[in-house]
């Protein structure tokens, strides 16, 4: 007798589910190398900097000895002087450099959990707009009443999260503002990347316009951070600590991997899955110097994933029924 044969869907949520979740899980150990390295260098702008150069060096090597990469390195080339491509879409990598900025200045203060919550929130609550303006290359989306639900618990989950330090009357809420702005920001350049890999059909390729892009945005931002009395602590002799730029890669590399194979919504749900209970995890276990996990971010952080996971539960619901 034949063992029944698992549904192919099923067979790759088991299969990719797991890769969704490490990418989510690379996202929150990202931050907490970006974080360390901005404390030591006394200088977030210039963490997020070589967090992207590291990995721009590793993508132009790639890229370089790649012949289907290179071919579509020139074809991009090409069709950004014919106008195929607008100028504008190649710069998503602006979005990452306020990413990186961000990043790097926020975990130290308020540990990855709150950082990443209010990232998640941000992403979420933006995401309707960018579907309602029609920007990613799926063009424009109605606003249903499951998304704005979605929107509605994430930014609960940030308020809760966030509750002591407001009744404490403390400034650290003024990074988790600029972790929701943030995500607000990589939602629109999700989308931008998106048009840009439908003409591209190179994630890595995409990838290299996106840290080119947001390379030269981090040099203009330290410029004017030094001219206006920005300092430069000492460069760490930790190894760990510059592996911001390649996690990032490798976040790139398995995304554009899995996602095609679980659909956006399991991908979305996994991997944000991976990215709290990782920061959960290591601001448990190695929590920043100012930033103490508390209850409250762990009640918002359980309610920011409830939030990610109602769509694919409401899906299933669905599909019981029919």
């Amino acid at each position: 007798m034949k063992t029944p044969q698992k549904p192919e869907n099923e067979r790759s949520v088991a299969w990719y589910g797991p890769l969704a979740f490490t990418v989510g899980a690379l996202t929150a150990l990202q931050s907490r190398a970006n974080g360390r390295l901005a404390v030591h260098l006394n200088n977030g702008i210039l963490a997020g900097l070589v967090s992207n150069l590291t990995g721009w060096v590793f993508l132009f090597l790639i890229v370089a000895l790649s012949p289907k990469d290179r071919e579509a390195f020139t074809r991009t080339l090409r069709a950004t002087r014919h106008r195929q491509i607008k100028f504008w879409e190649v710069l998503g990598g602006f979005g990452g450099a306020f990413f990186l900025a961000v990043q790097s200045s926020s975990v130290p203060v308020i540990g990855i959990a709150l950082f990443t919550i209010g990232l998640v929130a941000g992403q979420t609550s933006s995401s309707l707009l960018v579907d309602k303006l029609g920007i990613s290359p799926s063009g424009k989306k109605p606003i249903t009443l499951m998304r704005i639900i979605t929107a509605l618990l994430t930014v609960t989950g940030v308020s809760i999260a966030v509750l002591p330090k407001l009744s404490q009357g403390t400034f650290d809420a003024v990074y988790v503002v600029l972790a929701l702005i943030i995500g607000v920001i990589v939602a629109f350049q999700q989308a931008i990347n998106g048009r840009l890999n439908v003409i591209v059909q190179r994630p890595l390729v995409t990838a290299w316009f996106n840290f080119a892009a947001g390379t030269a945005l981090l040099l203009v931002f330290l410029a004017i951070n030094l001219f206006l009395g920005g300092k430069i602590g000492s460069f760490p002799a930790n190894p760990l600590m510059y592996t911001g730029g390649i996690i990032g890669l490798i976040f790139i590399a398995i995304s554009a991997y899995t996602i095609k194979e679980l659909g956006v919504l399991n991908f979305i749900m996994f991997s944000v899955a991976g990215q709290v209970v990782t920061a959960l995890l290591v601001d448990a276990i190695a929590p920043a110097k100012n930033a103490r996990l508390s209850v409250w971010v762990i009640i918002g952080t359980v309610i920011t994933f409830i939030s990610v996971s109602i769509p694919k539960i409401h899906e299933l619901v669905t599909k019981k029924k029919a």
